[in-house]
Parts: structure tokens; C-alpha cells; sequence
């Protein structure tokens, strides 16, 4: 068995599930870092194209980080909730068109 642990929360692989990713991957735990390093450096080049004049190729990861330091950042949790409230707000602004009609 092998367990990966991302902060507080953490997931068991069967042993036959570790087999069979070993015929795929020579070391999990790199590929695992090597995916979310990855993934962190798509959405940190992301966000500053998007609220910032610069470009993300031509920064050092430092200069990344400290961009994104400054940035008042709303999360995906923060989004969705507003975006649901949003939705909410349309369907009931349509439930209303509806009654007066």
C-alpha cells in the first residue's frame, strides 16, 4: 500500500494499484510533485497574464511568487459561491417575471 498525503488530507493506493502504476512510472512520488509543480506554474503564469502588464515567460519563479503575493486573489470556493449567488439571484429575478406575467 501507499499513502500520499497533501497537507491534511491524504489517499491510500492498493497494493495493486502501485503495481500497476510502477509498469507506467518509474517513482510515484515524483510524478506526483512533478504534476502539481507543473500545474502551479500554468496557474501562476495564468494569473499574472490576466491581471498583470507582465509576461510570465520572461519572470523568474521569485519574481512569480512575489507578483502573486501582492495580488488580492479571490479562490475557486470564493468564485463559485459567487457565482452561484449570481445564479440565484437570475432564477429568482425570473421566477418574478414569471408571476407578474
Amino acid at each position: 500500500m501507499l499513502t500520499i498525503t497533501i497537507g491534511q488530507k491524504s489517499f491510500t493506493l492498493t497494493d495493486e494499484e502501485e503495481k500497476a502504476l510502477l509498469t507506467d512510472m518509474v517513482d510515484i512520488y515524483k510524478w506526483v510533485k512533478n504534476l502539481v509543480e507543473n500545474k502551479v506554474r500554468q496557474v501562476m503564469d495564468r494569473i499574472i497574464e490576466e491581471h498583470t502588464e507582465y509576461n510570465p515567460r520572461r519572470l523568474t519563479p521569485e519574481r512569480k511568487r512575489e507578483i502573486i503575493a501582492k495580488l488580492k486573489l479571490k479562490t475557486a470556493v470564493e468564485r463559485d459561491m459567487e457565482l452561484e449567488e449570481e445564479l440565484r439571484k437570475e432564477m429568482e429575478a425570473m421566477r418574478n417575471v414569471e408571476r407578474i406575467s
